[in-house]
């Protein structure tokens, strides 16, 4: 199993009601894309000088799984909506 893990900073630019938005479109990637085992979304609770703003967290069975998931329609438009807002990303794909 694959664990895909991404944590975001964002431009101030983009609003609350922006990103609430925005994880809805990333909570619903389930229903479009069969390989997510698992996906978690969330705000960072602590805000310290290290944390970022926000982590997704989602498993698949292989990393064809999670090629299919990065290249799928559903998660473009999330691309599309997160890339000219994001100050940084950080991902981590390991083995489970």
């Amino acid at each position: 199993m694959i664990r895909h893990v991404a944590v975001f900073r964002f431009i101030p630019e983009f609003t609350e009601e922006q990103r609430d938005e925005w994880i809805a479109l990333v909570r619903d990637l389930e229903n479009h894309i069969p390989e997510i085992r698992a996906l978690s979304i969330g705000k960072d609770v602590l805000h310290g000088p290290a944390s970022h703003e926000l982590a997704i967290v989602a498993d698949f069975d292989s990393l064809a799984d999670l090629e299919t998931y990065s290249t799928h329609p559903a998660h473009q438009k999330v691309l599309d909506v997160s890339g000219p807002v994001k100050a940084s990303l950080a991902v981590v794909d390991f083995e489970i």
